[in-house]
């Protein structure tokens, strides 16, 4: 590589030693050598590359096209001054844990190709911003001695690479284009779904869009553009992916201007999508949205009855539901049969259950997969209204009861048997207006719901069923 593209610079080196008895591939019998007595003993040495920071726009810059396959750059150079040591061989190299190909050339220079390093810095760090990348480049090696003995030592390095310039965020904004039943007939750019950006993350705006076939749905990212202007206004800005039709749930995105050609990603699959855009690492996300999110666990007899909701498709889920200790799951179904959240929101089967810290109790729970979180706020529920003891001065507090159904799990409801005058009345949390259901019995919902009317005075005992929107509900019951 020119020394004009590539500036010097130093190795950070850490060796670490063990020893074997066979030859370079079998390493299954290895001498009780401690690290350093087999150091100290080889004198193996990991010395600075002569291309050890590296600016991949000078790279682009310098190198034509044609000869950018081929390019490589120096990574290291290996030594020994032991007269007992006859010849290295490299094992392997992996950057940040990601492996890369590597050529051992004359003089024990270790060299990898360029535009594979690029790519392997990519995948280690899930990003193309334009940030210098501090790489671990940990070499294996197999040192045949001059008596027949093999020695397998492991080294760490470091080396610096710099992503090429992407794109300033757009200030303002981004959309999507493409097979979507919000756009009807139309792919074109008179009818974008706007992406809105997402609270306190830099950079990152999200969508949720439906697809329209069982198949292949194509999309594409741009950033904003006058609708007037057509196609040339809005390709001046598209974003895509390398591969044409690429149906990737997570992937780089290549911009006009970039490197490679913008090609096309597609969605596969009939139904509702958030789509993530990181502006500022240039990558692209799609991730299933379902209406429901189910909880599991032992406060319910680990049966998927407790459901939170997501009336906007956007992988947020609400719901109300009594927790305890002993651990819980979320689950996109209403058996195992799905995607099942445990600890960390890990998606292993073996992964542990959720473990809350707070106490057993009834809360307003918020999930959200997007950002793998959830957060919980307890609540206790009362009745206001002029039909209730206390009008809408104040809350006539119910109680938290529960039964358990064989096979079917625990439901928790709030209960409360009392006198009512014929009149309207509300529930509500916390004794506040915050959170409140109202609506018809059969569908109660927190959307600022109409008052429940009580046709005749007496004594009654109202059951309340919270859970989410589209699926709360109570009954209203007189007492004989």
């Amino acid at each position: 590589m020119k020394k004009n593209q590539i500036l010097a610079g130093l190795f950070l080196a850490g060796i670490t030693l063990g020893a074997c008895t066979d030859d370079y591939t079998d390493w299954a019998n290895p001498q009780s050598n401690s690290p350093e007595e087999a150091a100290a003993k080889y004198e193996i040495s990991f010395a600075a590359g002569a291309d050890a920071v590296i600016d991949m726009d000078k790279f682009y810059s310098t190198i034509e096209e044609e000869a950018q396959k081929t390019d490589s750059v120096e990574i290291a150079a290996l030594s020994s001054s032991n007269s007992e040591v006859a010849s290295i061989k490299v094992n392997s190299i992996n950057i940040n844990g990601v492996t890369i190909n590597a050529a051992f050339k004359t003089g024990n220079i270790v060299k990898v190709n360029t535009l594979e390093l690029d790519s392997v810095v990519r995948d280690a760090f899930f990003s193309r911003a334009h940030v210098e990348r501090v790489l671990d480049v940990n070499m294996n090696l197999a040192v045949k001695l001059r008596n027949g003995e093999a020695v397998n030592i492991s080294g760490t390095s470091q080396a610096k690479l710099t992503p090429i310039t992407t794109p300033e965020v757009c200030a303002d904004g981004y959309a999507l284009i493409g097979d979507f039943v919000e756009v009807g007939d139309y792919w074109d750019p008179e009818h974008p779904v706007i992406m809105k950006a997402v609270e306190g993350k830099e950079g990152i705006y999200q969508a949720t869009i439906e697809t329209k076939v069982a198949g292949s749905n194509w999309f594409k990212i741009y950033e904003s553009y006058d609708i007037a202007g057509g196609w040339d206004a809005a390709n001046a800005g598209q974003i895509g992916c390398r591969v044409n039709g690429d149906d990737k749930t997570e992937n780089f995105a290549v911009w006009t201007g970039d490197v490679y050609n913008v090609e096309t990603p597609t969605i596969t699959g009939k139904g509702h999508f958030v789509i993530t855009f990181d502006a500022v690492n240039y990558t692209y996300s799609v991730t299933p949205a379902t209406a429901y999110l189910y909880m599991a666990g032992a406060a319910n007899g680990w049966k998927q009855i407790d459901a939170m909701a997501s009336p906007e498709y956007n992988n947020v889920y609400k719901g109300y539901m009594y927790l305890n200790q002993e651990g819980f799951k979320f689950c996109s179904e209403e058996n195992w049969n799905g995607t099942n959240y445990g600890a960390d929101f890990s998606t292993a089967a073996d992964a542990a259950n959720i473990m809350m810290t707070e106490e057993a109790g009834f809360y307003q729970v918020v999930v959200d997969l997007n950002e793998k979180t959830y957060t919980l706020t307890p609540i206790a529920i009362g009745i206001i209204g002029p039909a209730t003891p206390s009008g809408w001065d104040a809350d006539t507090d119910m109680e938290l009861a529960e039964y358990t159904e064989e096979g079917k799990g625990t439901v928790h409801y709030w209960t409360i048997t009392t006198e009512l005058k014929a009149d309207e009345l509300k529930f509500r949390a916390n004794d506040a207006w915050d959170i409140s259901w109202g609506g018809t019995r059969e569908n109660l919902t927190t959307n600022n719901g109409a008052n429940l009317k009580i046709e005749t005075a007496g004594t009654y005992t109202i059951n309340l069923y919270p859970l989410c929107e589209g699926k709360s509900y109570c009954t209203i019951e007189a007492v004989n």
